[in-house]
């Protein structure tokens, strides 16, 4: 052979070489018994394999020590003819491979393997159908929740515990049965309460709020009933209409019934049970053709067991009971409730503000002591604090953004000095939201006195 032809058959050759190793598909040769002749760099890269590794073992064995889940090769030989399927290699990818058969002499002498990476494919595929699933899920969620704000557009629920709420008291408000709503402080009681009467017949007449914790016992009955003229010195001379009959043919909502003093429980029973009063100084039954809707955080039940409060009054109340659970009972409606916020705060302050997905399970995980009501409080204060439009987990409240279940703990530190620490804590998360000290009393279940106490210990009283 001449230089000149040598010369061409090793740049050819140079040339094989530099395709087979630049093609982006892995190219395995194995002779017809099925051991490896060569493999390219793709298929290094592709099945997690190197020439060294491979180098003299049979394919059977390297399926037995897990390199393939299979072996195309074998299919090929058993079969004479070309085999496509896919394997699973060592490195954890999925790989579609098509083995073909090269004869000699009319017998299989070499078996050519071709492999393509499809992991992705198929992660895209399998992302492509998680995400149909998903949107198919939020939008039989968002028919559920259309129906629902037509039913009651001014409340932001998406729970199934709200909605059996909001159920029962769209079919009391048909009716002018008595309805005894309780609930933990911040549920909404309120709202339910203005629910049932603007769904009510008595919509186009007056609701009208009693909240009988902030009537000082000395001016209870005076307040609710009214007084004749002349009754008191230095009273209007003409007398005084009381906050009940300015309810008349329309609906009364007692708030906080539990505070009504003990003396003043069976005037109360008379309006509740006869509709009707009597003014301070009076003699003379007036007639009040009034829905009453009455509503505690209080345990009634209880109070009637411990004397506090009259069984007669508790059962002509509590005809139709509808109880709001706590938002850490329902916290599918955490997240509904914290994107209303968002969307209505974003329109009154002229923002563009969102939230993190990590912001988001950090207000789910939160347990709301303060319900809904703490929950719109801290949103708004997050809203104007954040300079960012994306609100992140170190803008929320130290309260929220720490871990759930973990307690910061210093080697320094004594037992007594973490509980006093902690107690700060709390007494300045309950002033962040503008309670007060007989506020914080009945949150807490303790004296109002012991937290005058503790505000004056930790020096949080301004």
């Amino acid at each position: 052979m001449d230089h000149n032809r040598f010369e061409d058959l090793n740049e050819q050759l140079e040339t094989l070489k530099l395709a087979f190793n630049s093609s982006y598909d892995g190219i395995h040769v194995l002779d017809k018994d099925g051991y490896t002749l060569m493999i390219n760099e793709a298929c290094e890269r592709i099945e997690g394999i190197s020439a060294k590794a491979i180098e003299g073992k049979n394919v059977r064995q390297l399926v037995e020590e897990g390199y393939f889940s299979e072996s195309v090769t074998l299919k090929v030989i058993e079969n004479r003819a070309p085999v496509t399927l896919v394997q699973r290699v060592k490195n954890g990818n999925e790989v579609l491979v098509t083995g073909m058969p090269i004869y000699k002499n009319g017998e299989i002498d070499k078996v050519i393997v071709n492999s393509r990476d499809i992991t992705e494919l198929n992660l895209l595929r399998r992302e492509i159908s998680e995400r149909r699933l998903l949107a198919e899920k939020y939008h039989a969620e968002w028919q559920k929740l259309n129906s629902r704000v037509m039913i009651a557009p001014d409340i932001v629920f998406n729970s199934e515990a709200m909605n059996k709420v909001i159920s029962t008291a769209l079919n009391v408000a048909k009716v002018e049965s008595t309805v005894l709503i309780t609930g933990e402080s911040g549920t909404g009681k309120g709202i339910i309460s203005k629910f049932i009467h603007d769904n009510s017949l008595k919509k186009d007449k007056a609701f009208i709020k009693i909240d009988c914790g902030t009537i000082p016992e000395s001016l209870f009955e005076s307040e609710l009933f009214g007084y004749e003229k002349g009754t008191f010195t230095g009273a209007d001379a003409k007398g005084k209409i009381g906050l009940v009959q300015l309810a008349d043919h329309g609906t009364l909502f007692l708030d906080e019934i539990g505070e009504v003093p003990l003396a003043m429980q069976a005037k109360l029973l008379r309006l509740v049970q006869d509709r009707e009063i009597v003014r301070v100084g009076g003699n003379k039954a007036i007639p009040v053709n009034a829905r009453i809707i009455a509503a505690t955080n209080r345990d009634l039940a209880r109070m009637v067991k411990e004397g506090r409060f009259r069984e007669d009054l508790y059962y002509r109340l509590n005809v139709i009971p509808i109880n709001i659970p706590p938002l850490r009972e329902r916290k599918e409606d955490i997240h509904t409730l914290v994107l209303n916020l968002i969307q209505r705060l974003n329109a009154k302050y002229k923002t563009d503000k969102r939230i993190s997905l990590e912001s988001m399970d950090k207000l789910i995980d939160y347990a709301w002591p303060g319900n809904v009501r703490e929950l719109e409080n801290i949103v708004e204060r997050i809203m104007i604090l954040s300079a960012k439009n994306m609100i992140e987990v170190v803008d929320l409240p130290q309260i929220i953004g720490r871990d759930k279940g973990r307690l910061a703990v210093k080697n320094e530190a004594s037992l007594q000095g973490m509980i006093e620490q902690f107690e700060k804590d709390i007494l300045e998360e309950l002033l962040s939201r503008k309670l007060n000290a007989i506020q914080i009393s009945k949150m807490l279940q303790i004296d109002v006195t012991t937290v005058r106490r503790k505000l004056h210990k930790y020096c949080l009283l301004s």
